[in-house]
């Protein structure tokens, strides 16, 4: 995703006061050992997988969520800030964090918290070798929104 359109979006979720973001830290080498440095492949495993907490598995619990995620590598962190819809459903911190432990271990820093908290954060990102990327219905509309500004 181009610059101009990380903007974009970003100023439109900034004007949706019901966002909020899920901050994950965790070690270059521990993401790279479990996700080959994919953050596609971590968040396919994240919002579709089968694991499952208390019988219900991660692709039921975050069925519906839409939002967009935001990565950053450097020399030995690995940082994804996810931003969501709360207006569509929200997320119980206890349930995320055992979640993502599931996936990524115990060595991860998991943040919650309303988006304006980490716009400053997406902004520092933003310019840096950096992975942005719609999910779930915002992934379509998008394309749609794309499509009228031209």
């Amino acid at each position: 995703m181009s610059l101009q359109q990380e903007q974009r979006m970003l100023k439109a979720l900034n004007e949706n006061r019901n966002y909020h973001a899920i901050q994950i830290i965790t070690t270059n080498q521990n993401f790279e050992d479990r996700y080959g440095g994919s953050v596609s492949a971590f968040f396919r495993s994240l919002k579709n997988g089968l694991y499952s907490v208390n019988g219900i598995t991660n692709r039921d619990y975050f069925k519906g969520i839409s939002g967009v995620y935001f990565s950053l590598e450097d020399l030995d962190n690995y940082e994804i800030i996810i931003v969501y819809d709360t207006t569509i459903k929200r997320l119980h911190k206890v349930q995320v964090i055992t979640r993502l432990r599931k996936l990524l271990g115990y060595d991860i820093e998991v943040n919650f918290g309303p988006l304006d908290e980490y716009l400053s954060r997406i902004n520092e990102m933003m310019g840096i070798r950096r992975r942005s990327q719609y999910f779930g219905d915002n992934y379509f509309k998008k394309l749609d929104s794309e499509k009228s500004l031209r």
